[in-house]
Formats: C-alpha cells, structure tokens, sequence
C-alpha cells in the first residue's frame, strides 16, 4: 500500500432508498475500513478530532451524519434502530465497501450492534463507546 492518502474531505452520497448522507472521510482508500457512528443530536463532527490522528496509511475512515442529523436528510418518519442500520448497509453499498469496522458512540453504539445482528456478514469488529 502507498503512503498516498485522502485528506479530511466532508462529501455527500445518496444510497439506493433515496436518502442523501452527508459523511467525512479520511485515510488511504485500500486501507481498513472504519465506519463512525454518532450519538443523537450529533453529527460526523463528533469525530472531527479523532479521524485526523488515525494512522492515514492504514484505515480509511468514513464519519456519517445519520439520517435528521447534520446536513443528511431528514425524512418525516423512519426512525427506527433497523431504520438506522439498513442506512448504514445503504450507505457501505453506495460506497462500495463489502466489509468494515463500526464504531459507534451512544445511540451510535445501538445502531451498530444492530447492523451486527441484522447484517453480520457486512461487520468486521465493534468498537462501542459509551453504550
């Protein structure tokens, strides 16, 4: 792998559903994945400390704004947890991404585990924080 990496970049993706996600990204584009998950009221910007003392030639970071968090959409209804994780799976699709680490804080932590349950094959590891 090259040392040649992305800076923090803030971008937007629409997944298949029709929701558009605002996320930061961060890192190496072959490195290990990472995906962030924020806690409610928040946004990717809880994580805009962390992502930029990540090694950048080991792990590619993505940081999302959940739906009716930050800039992503907020649509009037679909606020389950399942809601949240097929969001998470969407939003890997559009990006590409088979397999990644999920690190979640708060109500980002419930999301996670609910992406690991639902979609164990799409889930390397979880880190949870303040779960």
């Amino acid at each position: 792998m090259s040392t040649t990496h992305t800076p923090l970049q803030l971008e937007t993706t629409r997944l298949e559903s029709g929701l558009r996600l605002e996320y930061a990204e961060y890192g190496h584009p072959d490195g290990e994945t990472l995906v962030f998950l924020h806690g409610i009221t928040d946004s990717w910007f809880s994580f805009s400390r962390l992502l930029p003392l990540l090694d950048a030639t080991r792990y590619r970071a993505y940081a999302l704004s959940q739906r009716g968090h930050g800039d992503s959409d907020r649509p009037e209804s679909g606020y389950s947890m399942d809601d949240f994780a097929a969001d998470v799976v969407g939003f890997m699709d559009a990006l590409h991404v088979t397999r990644a680490t999920l690190v979640g804080h708060s109500m980002g932590s419930v999301v996670a585990r609910r992406v690991a349950a639902t979609y164990p094959d799409r889930v390397d590891r979880l880190v949870l924080v303040g779960s």
